[in-house]
């Protein structure tokens, strides 16, 4: 059976075993960097946020002997896994006011990103862009929603409102966590510290508690600040990905063009596609407090 035989078989499958009201479709899901993913999409009336269900990830656990029967046994056990306990009705989406504590930032690559961003509010940041998002409440795996411009509209809000709120409760609901490389365990760092061990540079990962867009966190306020009393007047920012960057004190051990080019093939080497922040290394100035390319 090959992936569009099985993708056939998995939808006729799954539509005997969903309720009668649910309605199930082939749909092209935009992912991060440009990336098409092809998903069935699960909807059920009222509800403003449906369950994706990314057909080759499941294709690959049958090439590798898990039979049908027990891929929609799994696919079924995280619908019902994913559930919030707060259900996301029209009503409820159309008021901003009760969503708002639940809206946070991330950064992504801008210009790897431009189709993306014709449809959303965005602020740019360098070569990246802050963009918006909305997480589901009380859901034991993240499940989220981009905030579009037509969303603005129908909130009546700025995106300078946006953008102010977003900071905030990302800052509250998402802590930052600044920890040394020896407490963190992931591919992307072990390469780093495989690279720059000989040096004995000290290197700190900069996320946040739930690992999950974490990247951002260096513009939490106060942040380079922090970054700067730990690592001297001067450090370099290189991003590992979307969910967390690597801090590393300037010493003279690397020219910003060698860093750049060892970002750049960790990012094609070890980083999933969807995953990279930037093929770049970002230098702090403690003279005038900024991040610069």
């Amino acid at each position: 059976m090959d992936y569009q035989e099985f993708k056939r078989d998995l939808m006729e499958v799954l539509s005997e075993k969903m309720e009668r009201e649910v309605k199930l479709s082939f749909r092209q899901i935009p992912k991060n960097n440009g990336i098409m993913w092809e998903a069935i999409v699960i909807e059920k009336k009222e509800e403003n946020i449906s369950p994706i269900i990314y057909i080759q990830e499941y294709f690959e656990f049958w090439r590798k002997g898990v039979t049908m029967e027990q891929i929609v046994e799994k696919i079924l056990w995280s619908c019902t896994q994913c559930e919030p306990r707060v259900r996301l009705t029209q009503e409820i989406f159309q008021n901003y006011d009760k969503m708002k504590n639940h809206i946070y930032y991330k950064v992504i690559n801008y210009e790897r990103n431009r189709e993306q961003l014709k449809d959303v509010p965005y602020k740019r940041i360098l070569d990246l862009a802050m963009v918006f998002y909305y997480e589901m409440e009380d859901s034991q795996f993240p499940s989220t929603v981009t905030i579009r411009n037509s969303h603005l509209k129908m909130w009546n809000i700025s995106q300078e409102e946006l953008e102010m709120n977003a900071k905030k409760y990302t800052c509250l609901n998402k802590p930052a966590e600044f920890i040394t490389m020896d407490e963190i365990v992931h591919i992307e760092e072990e390469e780093f510290s495989d690279i720059l061990e000989e040096d004995s540079l000290p290197m700190y990962v900069l996320t946040n508690k739930q690992k999950m867009f974490g990247a951002g966190v260096i513009f939490y306020p106060g942040m380079l600040e922090l970054a700067e009393s730990i690592l001297g007047d001067h450090f370099y920012i290189l991003p590992s990905s979307v969910h967390e960057c690597i801090l590393v004190p300037e010493r003279g051990n690397y020219t910003q063009e060698e860093l750049v080019s060892m970002v750049t093939e960790i990012n094609e080497e070890h980083v999933e596609p969807g995953d990279v922040l930037a093929d770049q290394a970002y230098y702090y100035l403690k003279k005038d407090k900024k991040i610069h390319i």
